[in-house]
């Protein structure tokens, strides 16, 4: 009776004070037998999933977090089963819950992460779904790991009460897979399992540009994190990539039109990162070139992706031995970063201090997240053909959400190894 008065309250207070936003993807909830997979981010993960989701369920504990007392607090408001996961028996009795018709929660990592990202996933759940037939639904909490309730070390940022959401995906199914052994089985179960695990992450993903996306990370981790190393041994922060984005964007985008494709000549150096944020910003798609490719083959490059504008730099040129293959081009205007740093007057910089720095979400152009975001090529450098690929921002987010683990930092290397086939970005 109590737990009944009392979800509302928490509800309505969940939702007042980190914001709640629940999202559902054909979310189907109405099975016999059903088992709810989601990641682990906090203690309050348990909390939530109970007051939002629309069922009652059962959730699956390890048996030292339900022994803790401040945990115990929060499970009060949820039924709960606390298992062993080194406990042969444990997954028996996930199977049997199941079989009653009591849906469950279980989160396949066994533990709170503690990097922001995925943590290991457990073979045991995935088991349980085929063991069983029930129908899984996949469920991703963001914004969690940012509360003082998480596990997450002291060099991630955290908040008091950061909005949280959670994203219902559409359900699935785990057949028991084919195998000689119950532990071949119970592994290829496993596999399924992380594979629907680190899909739900990528598919649950903000859809945003990929400057909407640099104005986030300076929200959230503060414009005085350093997050980007290149070889010259200088550490920048998010504030020092804004700046580059925001001036080399504006400087670029007067010698450009919008949607052009700009070919990039550059070294893999932070201001060439900030070039390619600044040019996303401005409706500019920028298409990395490979510098050691032949005359033909950069010429075969611009020529696929329409390059007509070249942006380059007169040391990097005179260092890489690269004023014969420029000449060589055709019907391509060459920009070097050294005059567009002479034309940078004092109205530029009053305007980057003044208001583009205060002000860096409205410096981005309107786009569609679909939008085409990067020219990528794949070429070998003994043949003069090139393959163009195009990549819209999805398909960049999604990359970046395979590999993405908050708190961490880049290294950038000065040049690509020569002689290598290489897929720039």
């Amino acid at each position: 009776m109590l737990r009944t008065l009392l979800r509302p309250l928490l509800r309505g207070l969940a939702r007042l004070l980190f914001r709640v936003e629940v999202t559902a993807q054909q979310a189907d909830f109405n099975h016999a037998r059903l088992l709810v997979v989601a990641n682990h981010q906090s203690f309050l993960d348990g909390l939530l999933l109970g007051l939002f989701l629309p069922i009652d369920p059962v959730f699956v504990v390890h048996s030292t977090i339900a022994r803790s007392w401040m945990f115990r607090i929060l499970l009060s408001q949820v039924d709960y089963l606390a298992v062993d996961p080194s406990s042969p028996m444990a997954m028996k009795k996930v199977i049997r819950l199941i079989e009653t018709g009591r849906p469950v929660v279980i989160f396949p990592e066994g533990r709170i992460t503690l990097t922001g990202s995925l943590m290991k996933v457990y073979d045991g759940p995935a088991f349980v779904a085929a063991k069983t037939g029930a129908t899984v639904v996949p469920v991703r909490l963001q914004g969690a790991e940012r509360t003082y309730f998480s596990r997450l070390s002291g060099k991630h940022p955290k908040q008091l009460f950061p909005q949280i959401r959670l994203s219902i995906l559409q359900a699935r199914h785990f057949p028991m897979p084919e195998g000689a052994t119950a532990k071949l089985r119970r592994r290829k179960s496993g596999e399924a399992m992380r594979r629907l695990m680190q899909d739900m992450i990528v598919a649950s993903r903000p859809r945003q540009t990929l400057y909407a996306a640099l104005c986030d990370a300076l929200d959230i981790y503060g414009r005085s994190r350093r997050l980007l190393e290149d070889v010259k041994q200088i550490e920048y922060s998010y504030n020092d990539l804004l700046k580059m984005a925001l001036m080399l964007g504006r400087q670029i985008e007067r010698l450009s039109q919008s949607g052009e494709r700009i070919g990039l000549l550059l070294p893999n150096l932070v201001p060439t990162i900030g070039l390619i944020f600044g040019l996303s910003a401005r409706r500019r798609i920028p298409a990395m070139l490979n510098y050691t490719a032949g005359v033909e083959a950069m010429q075969a490059a611009c020529d696929a992706a329409e390059v007509k504008t070249l942006v380059t730099s007169r040391a990097f040129v005179e260092q890489a031995k690269l004023a014969d293959k420029l000449a060589g081009l055709a019907n391509v205007q060459l920009v070097y970063l050294e005059d567009v740093r002479e034309r940078i007057g004092l109205g530029d910089k009053l305007w980057l201090m003044l208001w583009a720095l205060h002000f860096p979400r409205r410096f981005e152009l309107p786009a569609a997240p679909e939008d085409a975001a990067v020219v990528l090529y794949r070429e070998r450098l003994r043949h003069a053909s090139t393959k163009k690929v195009l990549l819209e921002k999805p398909e960049v987010e999604a990359l970046l959400a395979l590999i993405r683990a908050p708190g961490g930092s880049l290294g950038v290397a000065a040049l690509p190894a020569p002689g290598s086939e290489l897929d720039a970005l």
